[in-house]
Formats: structure tokens, C-alpha cells, sequence
């Protein structure tokens, strides 16, 4: 009996201490693991005022996510990241999408997920989701990010069609380029997978944005010297330097512009160009920063898509936009619209102006538009803008004052302010300080290309009434959602008028 007790309790320590071994090795497994991990950020000027622990910290939340085969595996959770129940980066979503929400998927790869933001929120989604949440839309919007580490085109394929069609998108945004051009897929490949993409969002009734990313040492980014050595240094998955392939990622923008199957196509290679200080931390991944001007880069489109497909309307009245009479150029209807967009702040009126070819269902880009505002037929404002996506969308400030005033970048080519990522466009002056009706004369310079001046596009005009809110409180008590904190009831009335003669634009 005595032999029996004695080999129980062998037996139990042995288990005991075989299992404090393993506990043992798992922690000095972890500890060299940890010591092993390698984060280019960690030594990267964008990230100087964060102390060791922090940085450290970023490293190893990025680098404790875990992936199965093409997904990344949910409920997971780090100081700086949070993987839903869903397996996507942010806040939980539920699988089936709520009534009144416009669902929107942001895939890529790590560049998209995040990799070395600081927060959830800081990645391109997360930022996006917030400059979306500043407009009041009758419906929920939705940003849901879906990149995952180490994705190209091929693996966007398979997510879309076998993962994230089964949560009823209506918007998914692809941000591609860096890991397609590092596994040397040829222009052809990556075109053919875009295309089966935004078939497939036909077929299956969502809109699709192709975007091409930018890449250190591939756009007109002033670098700085760490920059540099990224750009020089970097390579692909075979080793060989990447820049040498900088014509190959030409033809991935020039096959992007080719595409007629997505409902929109954006190259963004040059969106840091304005940008000074650092924004990479390697080839590819950028700073908060970064991701916040990519974000911007997206919302103008985001919007429009998401308004068109929804059926926006801000307010319950069909007149916040209309379309102005159209004008024929190449056998093509041009229409171009005015819109009053919803704002969060009292002082200021959001306009957007919007380019449209009537006869082939598409948006016009890279409009040069001459706007004329007036107020009982005095001129007020006129001015030249320039919108690469056709979508001018600018600020006004009502100001008792004598004269408007224009702030932004201004493109020097057109002479013409254009919307940047940093700055936005701001019209200061006497625009709706008073009630009475406002006329919008608007004559189009430049579109589809820079280059192509036309002067025989003109005549668009709308006109936007401002009355205090003294007679109308009933309406606007029935739409408090779309008219809360605003000050005006406006109303946009479109007809065309007799085209604006060239020698008085230029007096």
C-alpha cells in the first residue's frame, strides 16, 4: 500500500515539475523571441519623442497578432490593437449589417491594417471613419478595416469574394501596390485581379475604389536623408532592389487608369508630395500622419460614392442638389451640379461642385472650374479652381465684410486653387452673411486632362437662397438629425442662363 502512495506521489511531482519546465522554457522562449523582434520604426525619426518602452511596445503588439493562412485570427487583443470577434482590426461589427448602415471595407495590406499606428483609430480606416462621422447623414456609416499583413492582389481576390461578400458591403476600398510590385507581379496579373474584383462588385451590387498606393522613392515626396536610404535600400522578396522597379510600378498606374470595370479608380503615388518631414518608416508604412493624409485623400470620393449609392439627401426636399442644364462637348452631355453638404459647425456652409458626363455614367476629372458668385448682379466672387477628381469641395465663412477672400494652395499650372490634404479650401466674405438669393455661374477650363482647355463649356448656373430660420421651425423640428445647430433653411434652384462672356471673366 505504502509502494503504491509513494509512486502517486512520484508521479504527481514529476508532473509538477515538468510542468514548471515548460513554463520555464515558454517564458525564456518569449523573453528571446521578444529580443529577436526587429521594428524599423523603432529607430525612425517619426517616432523620436516616444520613449524605449513605448516603441518597444508598438513592436511587439504588431508582431503578437496572429494569422491563419490568409486571415487574421479574432479576438485578439494588444495595448495598440484590437482584432474583433470578425478577425478585422477596431471595434466589433455585427455579420449581419444593421438596417440604415452604408458598410464599407478598407482592404490592403499592413500599410491598410496599420502596421506601427499608434491606435485603431490613427490607421486609414480609422481616420476615414472619423472624417465621415463629421457629416450628418440620414444613415450609419460604417468603416470596417480588412488588411491584413503581407496581402497582395491575389489574396484581396479570394477575401472579396469567399469572406467579405457574405457581410453585405456596399463600398470596398483597395489600397494596393507595394506588396504586389515586392512579390515582382507583372502589370498584366494585377490588372487581371482589379478587373475580377470589380466584376465580381457588379455582379454582386457593391462599389469598388482600385487605389495605387504610394512608395517611398516612387512619387515627388521630398525625402528626408532616413527616407532616402529607404528608398534606396529597399527590396523586394527576392532581394533585389526595389526602386529598380520603379517603370514596372508606371505600368501598374497606367493599366489603374485603363480600368472601366470599378466604379472608381485613384493613383495616389504623389499624395505626400507636399510633405517635408518624415512620413515613412520604411519603403512602404508611414506615421499617424501618414495614414491621416491618405484618409483625406479617400474621403472626397468615399463621399461621393457613398451619397450617389445611398440616395443621400440632407435634408427632406429634393432641392439641396440639382443638377444644372447641360452643355455638349465631344458628343458628350456635361452636367454639372451644385451641392449644399451637410457641416458640424454653425459658422460655415459646406459647398461641393461636381462634374458629370451625363452620356457615358461617369464622373469627369481634372476640372478647371471658374466660379462666379453674385448677389443681386453684384460680383462677389471669381476665381479659379482645379479638382483632379472633378469634386471641388470648399468652405464658407459668412464675414461682414467688403470683399472674399480665398484660402488654400493654389496650383500654379492653372493659377487655380486646388483642394489639398493638408489644407482646405476656405472662402471668407460677405457669401450668405445676409438672407436673399446667391447665383453660382460656373464655366469649366480644363477636363479629363490637365492639358485639354476648353472654353466653350459654360452657361451652368444654380443659385442658393439663405432665409433666417423664423418661418420655417416646423420642418425643421421634423428633421432635427439634418438641420441640428444650423443657423439657415437653404434651397438651391437650377436653370440655365445665358453663358458668361470670356471678356468679362478676364477684365
Amino acid at each position: 500500500m505504502s509502494v503504491q502512495v509513494s509512486y502517486k506521489k512520484q508521479t504527481a511531482l514529476g508532473i509538477i515539475l515538468i510542468t514548471i519546465l515548460l513554463l520555464v522554457i515558454e517564458v525564456i522562449a518569449n523573453v528571446w523571441w521578444a529580443t529577436q523582434i526587429h521594428c524599423e520604426f523603432e529607430q525612425n525619426e517619426i517616432f523620436e519623442n516616444f520613449d524605449d518602452a513605448e516603441k518597444r511596445q508598438l513592436c511587439l503588439d504588431f508582431y503578437n497578432i496572429k494569422i491563419s493562412g490568409d486571415e487574421i485570427i479574432s479576438n485578439q487583443s494588444t495595448d495598440s490593437i484590437t482584432i474583433n470577434t470578425l478577425g478585422f482590426r477596431g471595434p466589433e461589427s455585427s455579420e449581419i449589417k444593421p438596417p440604415n448602415t452604408y458598410r464599407i471595407f478598407m482592404v490592403g495590406g499592413s500599410t491598410m491594417f496599420g502596421a506601427g499606428a499608434t491606435s485603431d483609430e490613427t490607421t486609414i480606416p480609422g481616420y476615414l471613419q472619423q472624417l465621415l462621422n463629421e457629416n450628418d447623414f440620414e444613415f450609419d456609416i460604417e468603416v470596417i478595416n480588412s488588411g491584413i499583413q503581407g496581402a497582395d492582389s491575389n489574396t484581396e481576390l479570394n477575401l472579396i469574394k469567399h469572406k467579405l461578400i457574405t457581410f453585405s458591403p456596399d463600398l470596398i476600398v483597395i489600397y494596393d501596390g507595394w506588396n504586389d510590385l515586392r512579390a515582382n507581379h507583372t502589370p498584366n496579373v494585377v490588372k487581371e485581379n482589379w478587373e475580377k474584383i470589380c466584376e465580381f462588385a457588379k455582379e454582386n451590387d457593391f462599389a469598388v475604389i482600385v487605389t495605387l498606393q504610394p512608395i517611398a522613392g516612387f512619387g515627388n515626396k521630398s525625402l528626408t536623408n532616413q527616407e532616402l536610404e529607404y528608398a534606396q535600400n529597399g527590396e523586394d522578396y527576392t532581394n533585389n532592389l526595389l526602386i529598380e522597379s520603379s517603370p514596372i510600378y508606371q505600368n501598374y498606374a497606367k493599366n489603374l487608369s485603363e480600368i472601366t470595370a470599378c466604379t472608381k479608380t485613384l493613383d495616389i503615388r504623389n499624395v505626400f508630395d507636399a510633405e517635408t518631414g518624415p512620413i515613412y518608416w520604411d519603403q512602404g508604412h508611414v506615421s499617424d500622419r501618414g495614414n491621416s493624409i491618405v484618409a483625406k485623400s479617400l474621403s472626397s470620393t468615399v463621399f461621393s460614392i457613398t451619397s450617389k449609392n445611398h440616395g443621400f439627401s440632407t435634408f427632406e426636399t429634393e432641392n439641396n442638389i440639382k443638377k444644372t442644364s447641360s452643355s455638349f462637348y465631344d458628343d458628350r452631355e456635361i452636367i454639372v451640379t451644385v451641392e449644399v453638404l451637410p457641416s458640424n459647425e454653425s459658422n460655415n456652409e459646406k459647398i461641393k461642385i461636381s462634374t458629370y458626363d451625363n452620356t457615358n455614367k461617369e464622373d469627369i476629372q481634372n476640372v478647371t472650374y471658374f466660379l462666379a458668385v453674385s448677389k443681386n448682379s453684384e460680383n462677389l466672387l471669381r476665381e479659379y479652381f482645379f479638382a483632379k477628381d472633378g469634386i471641388l469641395i470648399f468652405d464658407v465663412f459668412p464675414e461682414d465684410s467688403n470683399q472674399v477672400q480665398v484660402f488654400g494652395e493654389q496650383q500654379y499650372d492653372h493659377n487655380a486653387y486646388v483642394m489639398s490634404d493638408v489644407t482646405p479650401l476656405q472662402v471668407k466674405g460677405p457669401i450668405f452673411s445676409m438672407d436673399g438669393t446667391y447665383a453660382f455661374d460656373i464655366e469649366l477650363r480644363t477636363i479629363d486632362t490637365p492639358e485639354n482647355w476648353v472654353f466653350s463649356l459654360s452657361g451652368f448656373h444654380s443659385e442658393i437662397t439663405i432665409e433666417k430660420d423664423t418661418t420655417f421651425g416646423e420642418t425643421l423640428s421634423e428633421n432635427k438629425s439634418s438641420f441640428q445647430g444650423e443657423d439657415f433653411f437653404r434651397k438651391i434652384l437650377s436653370y440655365y442662363k445665358t453663358p458668361i462672356l470670356l471678356n468679362e471673366i478676364f477684365k
